[in-house]
């Protein structure tokens, strides 16, 4: 066919032409990982970032249509060339979607490590998932020389194949059809700001007017870590003195692996194994006994709790979105959502406009081919001095009695070097284990200023232990890690009570289920535990 393409000859109607738009949609494999997260039946992507999501959404919107564009066109044009130009054109394309392909499944698969994991703390998948991170660029680059010299050494083998990975691509291109819908209603979902309970509350217990309780809990602290093995080298003076004056628990059985289901199960007294949450962000958990799903009812919680036994609350913390979950029972709140959608690890913001979104992730896509991957946006220190801001203001704050801080120390990735105790992109889990201890240091001196510190109750506790299991399969895992832990798997997290004036420390070292922190502190609130020898008594009549 010669002379200029008319612009009608794009969609007629014989089959080729509709098997390219088809193409050109199912291109859209290329941000599969990026709009993925928005179209899971769980939702919790979006729940722990937080609404809106309308500037993320609609970068990605912008940039599937882009590649769905360049896509047909592409696939356009070269039907105009000379047949052995055509076909490794083709044999180019089908190659690049076929290495994709496996690389969006490696994606998928690493991002479901945790999933994977089972009681052996073994899981499947690790390896295969290191051994395609070290080879991800160079085979991308071998699939299409290989692509290259196949269809032009050996066209009688390349056609089909290429016909069979296009005919793929194409039945991908369907999927349009919905995806681009669930896309646009989740970019147009606004929740409006939750009102935080007055300050107005009932009258305090007698007795109870000025006491407070501060219950820190660090996500990731392991007792084991902290306390039983530290690292060479590694002092935490802190953690050491507050276990001597405190009443500690040396082997706490965990209630859980992850954050997202653990701290929910601490609120309200119930092993929560399966959660979801709805497209605008309320939270339902499995009740396994009945066999149905329950939306989490704030007054049930232990801040429910509080407030009806005339106590205000406040919380600060991340990851879980408390200020929406709770602010029926909170009269304080501030949370720091966490950047786990895969656009914004690489600089994809809420705030930034949609055209400013779309123009980042071209330049991800490339670095999945060229030698200089692209860097992650690091948010830890910034979130983490943002945090600590807020954690002292709150406990300045006398008038919050109850105060709950989640805090992001010592997860990793390392954000701290432990010799010069200043904050920095970089580090390990042991460094972060002298940032947590740093920051419980400045907080003690905090709630000692404060004008109830003599009546204030301290709890820390962790959620979870170091998950050795996850974090040894990660880029950041290193060499000294790997000595400290040797590799194994230490599940005991942190609880230690300290009471208003207790200067000598207590060991409980029989087992104790988790779960069992919600009744201890309910036990405070309701004036029944009020000194280590109630906490005992009382571990002593319900701790197994």
């Amino acid at each position: 066919m010669s002379g200029p393409w008319p612009l009608a000859a794009i969609f007629r109607g014989h089959g080729v032409r509709k098997r390219t738009v088809l193409e050109a949609a199912g291109a859209s494999l290329l941000l599969l990982p990026y709009y993925l997260p928005f179209l899971g039946t769980s939702n919790l992507a979006v729940y722990h970032h937080g609404l809106p999501v309308t500037n993320l959404i609609g970068g990605l919107l912008v940039d599937l249509l882009g590649i769905a564009t360049l896509a047909f066109l592409f696939l356009f044009a070269i039907h105009y060339l000379p047949a052995a130009i055509e076909r490794v054109m083709l044999a180019l394309f089908a190659g690049l979607m076929l290495w994709r392909m496996v690389d969006v499944l490696s994606q998928l698969l690493s991002s479901q490590i945790q999933v994977l994991y089972n009681e052996e703390g073994h899981i499947p998948w690790g390896p295969l998932s290191d051994l395609w991170i070290q080879i991800r660029k160079p085979s991308g680059i071998a699939v299409l020389l290989l692509a290259g010299i196949l269809a032009c050494a050996l066209p009688r083998f390349t056609e089909p194949a290429v016909r069979t990975i296009r005919l793929a691509i194409a039945a991908f291109g369907f999927c349009a059809l919905w995806i681009v819908p669930q896309l646009l209603h989740r970019a147009l979902i606004h929740r409006p700001d939750d009102p935080l309970a007055s300050l107005n509350l009932p009258a305090p217990a007698s007795g109870t007017a000025n006491r407070r309780i501060i219950w820190i809990l660090f996500d990731e602290l392991s007792y084991d870590q902290t306390f039983d093995h530290l690292a060479p080298g590694l002092v935490l003076p802190n953690f050491g003195r507050l276990r001597a004056e405190s009443v500690s628990f040396s082997d706490l059985k965990p209630t859980g692996f992850y954050t997202e289901r653990i701290i929910p199960s601490l609120f309200l007294d119930r092993r929560i194994d399966r959660i979801r949450s709805t497209v605008d962000g309320e939270l339902w958990y499995k009740d396994e006994q009945k066999n149905r799903w329950l939306a989490l009812d704030a007054g049930a919680t232990l801040f429910g709790l509080a407030q009806r036994n005339g106590w205000s609350t406040g919380v600060e913390g991340f990851y879980n979105p408390y200020c929406h979950l709770l602010a029926s029972v909170l009269n304080s709140c501030s949370w720091e959502p966490v950047a786990i959608l895969p656009l914004e690890l690489h600089g994809v913001s809420e705030a930034k406009p949609w055209i400013a979104n779309a123009a980042i992730l071209p330049g991800t896509l490339l670095a999945g081919l060229n030698t200089s991957a692209s860097n992650p946006v690091d948010v830890g220190v910034p979130r983490y001095l943002k945090m600590m801001k807020e954690a002292q203001t709150m406990i300045e704050d006398s008038q919050i009695r109850f105060v709950f801080l989640h805090l992001p120390v010592p997860h990793p990735p390392g954000m701290y070097d432990r010799k010069r105790h200043t904050l920095r992109s970089g580090g390990n889990y042991l460094d972060n284990l002298a940032l947590a201890d740093d920051t419980l240091g400045t907080l003690l001196q905090q709630i000692n200023a404060t004008p109830s510190a003599g009546e204030t109750t301290l709890v820390i506790t962790s959620d979870h232990s170091w998950r050795i299991p996850i974090w040894l399969h990660s880029e950041g895992w290193t060499g000294e890690e790997e000595r400290v832990s040797g590799g194994r798997f230490d599940d005991r997290p942190v609880l230690l009570v300290h009471f208003p004036g207790e200067t000598a420390g207590k060991d409980v070292d029989a087992a104790v289920p988790e779960l069992l922190e919600h009744d201890m502190i309910a036990g405070m609130l309701k004036g029944k535990i009020n000194n280590p020898a109630d906490l005992t008594e009382f571990v002593a009549k319900h701790g197994q």
